[in-house]
């Protein structure tokens, strides 16, 4: 054989090799998530295809997730699940690049209604067929020719301890037949309850109940992980003052207090900051400038959640609530004005959530430490980052000074962001390992990107 042509069938044998053991492009929930990944938002309901705008809206803003949920006429019908329901929902969002997170509603007051939340049965082939149609590599993938590509989280029952009126076993039988159906097709697809709010309104770390009656499923693994709902209030879940409302604590109580001994994952479908009242500013509305304020916290506070080591990162995925409305149609949460590349100006808050966006695309979690110094440390993209959270009880030394250590050696300049956008920029000189930065601001969250 020549040397030309020994060398051909190397680079060929090498080629073959690269195409057969490529995963291609990587689903948000896999390891080494960069920020704007962790990121997405709901509600895209019912297989609803007209809401492209607002998919293509996530898609400006470099989010990951999209929550689509589905009530029960769209998901079992005729006494057999109906997937095939969403199949044009699921492709406007590959189109768009956002991976769908399916979420199954059932309230507690539709028994009445003539709907039970039905047994162990009818839940697992619920999940079943879901996740054989739309799992990677599944039925919808080879209809659409897809590849690497497809739904990897399944929830169901959002809130069930609003009403608390869902019978605990029932419910528990229910969350598990769904889990058993989903893994019998793929046992790395991920499963969790519905998101809870008893955490964040009533301060029950057991979750009306609804907490032990699962942590079964939990421990052994069958259920991944917990999806919290916060809404931070002025007056009822405040930041200011306090650490008790932040998200790291309600995890680690409702852990505590349900029994949930497994080293779990952290979800989000739903957080936000609450404008009290817009309409009557007299009543405690807050202005935009203080909305954006304490938004910034709050998506760090989701973001930035750890395991029990105290510094792993358990954050599979944070959804601000209401991205997708205006605040004509939802004055407390909506956050959505427009297109980012539009005329028309974003929300306050959503300014902040376009800049979390951008600030860290491509940077990963190297550090986190949200339960003594409330500092998250990020790299990645050719930056560095250090997010403190400033404010009192949420570091153990708020004020006005921070030390940054450990500066990146082509780092020639830091900028520092608050909710407001940059602040400002310190030029650095060559070789410098640590700065000292003064004069800021108490009580808010600080981002300082160190770049060149």
């Amino acid at each position: 054989m020549s040397d030309s042509v020994y060398k051909i069938t190397i680079v060929t044998l090498l080629i073959l090799l690269l195409c057969l053991y490529s995963e291609g492009p990587k689903s948000p929930i896999q390891k080494n998530k960069d920020i704007p990944s962790l990121l997405g938002s709901g509600n895209f309901t019912n297989g609803d295809t007209s809401s492209k705008e607002k998919i293509s809206w996530l898609e400006d803003l470099n989010l990951g997730w999209g929550r689509l949920n589905l009530y029960p006429d769209w998901y079992y019908k005729d006494g057999k699940p109906t997937p095939q329901t969403i199949d044009g929902l699921v492709a406007q969002m590959f189109e768009h690049n956002i991976t769908p997170m399916l979420l199954f509603e059932y309230y507690g007051n539709y028994e009445s209604k003539g709907i039970p939340i039905g047994d162990y049965n009818k839940w697992f082939s619920i999940g079943q067929q879901f996740a054989e149609r739309f799992r990677p590599g599944g039925t919808w993938s080879q209809i659409y020719h897809v590849r690497n590509w497809g739904i990897t989280v399944y929830s169901a029952f959002n809130e069930p301890d609003v009403e608390s009126t869902i019978d605990r076993q029932a419910y528990s039988q229910a969350l598990e037949g769904f889990a058993d159906g989903i893994h019998s097709v793929d046992k790395s697809l991920k499963v969790i309850p519905g998101g809870f709010s008893a955490q964040n309104a009533f301060k029950d770390w057991t979750l009306k109940g609804y907490g032990p009656a699962i942590a079964p499923l939990l421990n052994s693994g069958k259920l991944d992980g917990l999806d919290l709902h916060t809404y931070f209030d002025l007056q009822y879940t405040p930041i200011s003052g306090t650490y008790t409302s932040s998200v790291q604590y309600a995890f680690d109580q409702v852990k505590k207090q349900s029994g949930i001994t497994r080293d779990i994952s952290f979800y989000s479908t739903e957080f936000n900051v609450k404008d009290r009242n817009p309409a009557s500013p007299e009543q405690g509305a807050l202005p935009p400038e203080v909305l954006a304020n304490y938004f910034l916290t709050a998506i760090w506070d989701s973001l930035g959640v750890v395991k029990n080591d105290g510094h792993s990162p358990a954050t599979e995925f944070a959804m601000p609530f209401s991205l997708a409305l205006t605040p004509e149609q939802d004055p407390w949460y909506g956050l959505y004005s427009g297109r980012v590349g539009g005329t028309t100006d974003l929300t306050a808050r959503a300014r902040v959530l376009r800049m979390v966006s951008n600030l860290t695309s491509e940077a990963y979690f190297e550090y986190l430490d949200p339960k003594l110094t409330g500092v998250y440390i990020l790299s990645g993209g050719f930056k560095k980052i250090w997010v403190w959270q400033n404010r009192k009880h949420w570091t153990n030394a708020p004020g006005t000074e921070f030390t940054i250590t450990g500066l990146p050696n082509y780092a020639t300049r830091i900028s520092i962001y608050r909710w407001s956008g940059l602040w400002k920029t310190i030029e650095l000189k060559q070789n410098v390992y640590s700065y000292k930065i003064t004069g800021l601001i108490p009580e808010e969250t600080y981002m300082f990107v160190a770049d060149g």
